[in-house]
């Protein structure tokens, strides 16, 4: 499963090609101490959906694929190895130690992960198909006589609130693994409001159908403080986040983030993708395009 990806996973350095940064960091792995460039394959469990991640029959470089395994390329780790799962995988696999690595970790990390002081962080709204009754919308309550369709795990990270409303409140509620069919089921009628990333509707909506994403409702009520990335290794987490740390500082993170935006012509937005400690997400008006 990883060999099908490795071939990618080069070519995740050429946003970077020109930047002095990199230029800088080659110089200063030659001099990382020789444990840590021989401790050089590790296996990452990532996400499978566009575009954020790689994902099959699709051109481009997943934005979170991307810069985490340039930050371990940084770091002197010179074999990553992306395995694309959706939430539920990525989890069996980091808890069974078949990753070393895990992005997108959704539940609460068990308690041999070291964490890192990052988390990843999408643009989760609440999207529906324009009408008189979602223009209405502003809470979550407003939401219990619809039908309401989320990816695996969203009942776990957007809070108490949110969990109670999935168990008890919501008429219908449905969580599924294929976040492009859950697209697909908003598109078609079959759910009401869709819970979940904005530009990966943005994305599938305007790369698939004929219709124009900007004419969705969209509400940003959901309590979400991004997803985790975990880690078997306290020095590989440690080297990660140093790592990670550097690009943001650099300016480095904000062309690479503007580039990928570019490459799958995506709005330009306000948004932070990598968070360092829990606070509410951009407000609506953070979704516009330049």
């Amino acid at each position: 499963m990883t060999n099908m990806y490795s071939s990618k996973v080069m070519q995740l350095i050429k946003p970077f090609n020109t930047s002095k940064t990199l230029l800088i960091a080659a110089f200063l792995v030659l001099c990382l101490p020789t444990q840590l460039r021989a401790n050089d394959k590790l296996i990452i469990a990532s996400g499978n959906f566009a575009p954020y991640f790689m994902q099959d029959n699709v051109t481009g470089n997943g934005y979170f694929d991307q810069l985490v395994v340039q930050v371990l390329l940084i770091q002197g780790y010179q074999n990553p190895q992306l395995v694309p799962l959706n939430n539920d995988a990525i989890q069996r696999y980091f808890n069974n130690k078949v990753a070393d690595i895990a992005i997108n970790y959704t539940a609460q990390p068990a308690a041999h992960a070291f964490i890192s002081r990052y988390r990843v962080r999408f643009m989760n709204r609440v999207t529906m198909l324009p009408s008189a009754w979602t223009e209405k919308v502003a809470t979550l309550n407003d939401l219990k006589n619809l039908r309401v369709g989320s990816f695996i795990g969203a009942s776990d990270i957007f809070g108490p609130e949110y969990k109670n409303m999935a168990t008890q409140v919501f008429t219908y509620y449905t969580e599924i693994g294929n976040q492009q069919a859950l697209n697909k089921q908003l598109l078609t009628n079959k759910i009401d409001a869709r819970i979940g990333d904005y530009l990966m509707l943005y994305w599938h909506t305007s790369t698939n159908t004929q219709l124009d994403p900007t004419s969705f409702i969209y509400r940003d009520i959901l309590n979400y403080q991004g997803s985790y990335i975990v880690f078997q290794d306290k020095s590989v987490r440690d080297n990660f986040d140093e790592g990670l740390t550097r690009l943001v500082a650099s300016g480095e993170l904000m062309i690479a983030t503007d580039r990928w935006l570019k490459a799958y012509n995506l709005p330009i937005i306000k948004q932070q993708f990598f968070v360092t400690q829990p606070e509410k997400t951009q407000q609506n008006n953070a979704i516009k395009a330049n």
